[in-house]
């Protein structure tokens, strides 16, 4: 008899869906702040409606909703049955995973208004001085400048770190991205000290790129993926009678 191969089709599931949408958003998400700070330089970086300040906000505000969204995926990815390792989740680690999952959303969102009010500023604004009086007054209006444009909008990032430190610590990644995406969030509160612009900021954006990347590579492909993958192989080469 000669042997055949079994092709075996393995079907998309939901849990499949979510791991896609994960390794794309992890990614997608930290480049658009990059793009959007190379953006502004042309503007070096300040207040000036026009299309340069249009252009970098638009990418930001892409880049937010992705981080809201990944917010779901993440805390599907950790908790789904089929997450091998992580179905063992202790009482701590639950906790810190929902912490980080709303921190990281309720922060996002709190970006989102922020640019969304920059971007409807700029289209309002004929020029500098005109845009910094509409951040008045909506800075004005009490506890928006703490929630949209100060520690509200600055907590995405140790939701973040908190996703790759669980993640790390639930085996469902590695310690790479854990050290890259606390890292890179440690560079850019520096880098904050010097101001916006300062060139420390793209260092950070690109070291938290590389980790959200390899984080989100890490949780499409462990742990249960990567061994049915293999099996899958095993069975696609044994032959048949």
């Amino acid at each position: 008899m000669t042997p055949t191969t079994n092709r075996m089709a393995t079907p998309t599931t939901p849990m499949t869906r979510t791991a896609q949408a994960a390794r794309l958003m992890f990614a997608a998400a930290p480049a658009c702040l990059l793009v959007g700070w190379l953006l502004m330089r042309p503007i070096d970086g300040q207040a000036e409606p026009g299309g340069w300040w249009t252009a970098a906000h638009a990418v930001w505000l892409a880049g937010f909703l992705m981080f809201a969204a990944m917010s779901s995926c993440f805390g599907r990815l950790i908790t789904e049955q089929n997450a091998g390792a992580a179905t063992g989740l202790t009482a701590g680690h639950r906790a810190a995973l929902w912490a980080s999952v709303v921190l990281t959303l309720l922060s996002a969102l709190a970006n989102v208004v922020q640019v969304g009010l920059d971007l409807v500023g700029g289209f309002r604004a004929a020029d500098r001085a005109e845009l910094q009086n509409v951040f008045a007054e909506v800075k004005g209006i009490p506890g928006a400048e703490q929630l949209i444009y100060g520690v509200g909008a600055q907590l995405v990032f140790v939701g973040l770190v908190g996703f790759a430190v669980l993640a790390s610590a639930v085996r469902r990644a590695g310690a790479l991205p854990a050290a890259l995406v606390t890292g890179g969030t440690a560079v850019l509160a520096v880098a904050i000290v010097f101001g916006r612009n300062h060139w420390l900021v793209p260092v950070g954006m690109t070291v938290l790129l590389g980790g959200l990347t390899v984080l989100g590579g890490q949780l499409a492909g462990r742990p249960d993926g990567r061994r049915e993958s293999r099996r899958t192989a095993r069975l696609s080469r044994t032959p048949a009678g």
